[in-house]
């Protein structure tokens, strides 16, 4: 089973998406809530179900062909303190 992006939110990930061309590299974090409403709750949080999606408006504009893009995803650490700790928020 493959984590969504409701799974993502849920979890309280945070995801970064970062352009995988050597002369730009420009790196964004991901609005889960927008993408989810764009792309559905359902659809796959995973890098082989964003790359598909994503393409680099900077590189376009500069005329740059398009490369892959590239995710980073950043657990909820303060989760794992939270439940080790036995307590919410």
């Amino acid at each position: 089973m493959s984590k969504t992006i409701a799974d993502a939110i849920r979890s309280r990930e945070t995801f970064y998406v970062t352009c995988g061309h050597p002369m730009c590299n420009h790196s964004t974090q991901l609005d889960l809530q927008a993408l989810g409403a764009r792309l559905g709750l359902d659809h796959g949080a995973m890098h082989n179900d964003l790359v598909k999606v994503f393409r680099c408006d900077r590189c376009k504009q500069a005329g740059r062909d398009q490369r892959p893009a590239f995710f980073t995803c950043i657990p909820d650490y303060g989760r794992f303190d939270r439940e080790r700790m036995g307590t919410k928020g």
